[in-house]
């Protein structure tokens, strides 16, 4: 299994066609002070099968880790592989809503996305402290 894409976005959504729509994609949440909690964020994934993967059904994982390597939420599931007509490569598209994720302090951020407990992707998120608006002289 491949992620062919993996990224953090305002919203998306998947077409009846099975077209992809992502809105706001972005790396960075700026904050006046920590913690900061994100109201609402969605992590967007797009896979595709190997040639040798069989099963229907593959475990997941998404981790959300600090700079100091401390999880801060975890998550499992399962992705459905889709099946395409001969000759195409499946495609199976995951957008996962995410709610309210709190970050306790300013600095590097990383969601990792692991199938059969092996990496797929990795996307890095910065939240970072607005500077303090300056006075007037």
């Amino acid at each position: 299994m491949k992620a062919k894409i993996a990224t953090l976005a305002d919203y998306a959504n998947v077409t009846a066609d099975q077209k992809l729509n992502i809105l706001g994609i972005f790396n960075v949440i700026n904050a006046a002070q920590a913690p900061v909690v994100h109201r609402q964020l969605q992590l967007v994934l797009s896979f595709s099968p190997d040639p040798w993967d069989s099963a229907d059904a593959i475990p997941f994982e998404v981790q959300l880790v600090d700079e100091d390597g401390k999880q801060v939420l975890s998550f499992k599931g399962q992705i459905n592989q889709a099946r395409a007509p001969s000759g195409e490569q499946p495609t199976t598209n995951c957008i996962l809503g995410l709610n309210d994720v709190r970050f306790d302090k300013f600095g590097h951020y990383e969601f990792k996305v692991l199938a059969n407990d092996e990496a797929l992707a990795s996307i890095p998120l910065l939240v970072q402290q607005l500077p303090m608006p300056q006075s007037p002289n």
